[in-house]
């Protein structure tokens, strides 16, 4: 499956240096967070990023033009991931809030997209269960800080499919990563 429109969700330091590195991917990025100041907290440690690649030689102003025109902060969970490809959850590490999320991605995400967590801990089997495609939910667990560390861990569940680990393996070189 080719990525063209990517949604993550949550704002918080993960949340915001994977967005980082899908807009810097060239995909339509939007950044989801339940709360309007964590949200305008998330692009701004973004922005932040880029000006300190800027800065540093390491980033154009071109480059970071390019790469904020792919990212947009998006205050409504449907918006957010309407006609996505693929999601990336990255709340905090709270079991009962993952499957509340997971269940209303289930719902609002096109039935093609693939729904990836970032958890580091808790049973991607159980997330899972609060969707009708276990097939399509992956573990995509990146390292701090996101735009820095090459290792993207993919986990996947008994019913993870080929197809979706693919995916998930597509979107890491992507993203400039190795897949573990």
């Amino acid at each position: 499956m080719s990525i063209e429109r990517v949604a993550v969700i949550g704002a918080g330091t993960m949340g915001a240096g994977i967005a980082q590195v899908c807009a810097q991917a060239g995909w339509d990025t939007r950044l989801y967070d339940a709360f309007p100041d964590g949200l305008e907290r998330g692009m701004d440690r973004i922005d932040a990023f880029w000006e300190k690649g800027i800065a540093r030689g390491k980033t154009t102003p071109e480059q970071r033009e390019t790469w904020s025109a792919n990212l947009a902060a998006v205050s409504d969970l449907a918006a957010a991931v309407a006609d996505v490809d693929l999601v990336i959850e990255a709340v905090p590490e709270l079991p009962e809030l993952k499957q509340q999320i997971f269940a209303q991605l289930d719902e609002l995400a096109p039935p093609h997209a693939v729904l990836g967590t970032n958890t580091s801990s808790l049973s991607i089997t159980d997330i899972a269960a609060a969707t009708n495609r276990p097939d399509q939910v992956i573990g995509m667990h990146f390292f701090n800080p996101v735009p820095i560390m090459k290792l993207l861990e993919l986990v996947r569940t008994p019913s993870t499919t080929e197809e979706t680990i693919a995916t998930a393996e597509v979107a890491g070189a992507a993203m400039g990563k190795t897949t573990i």
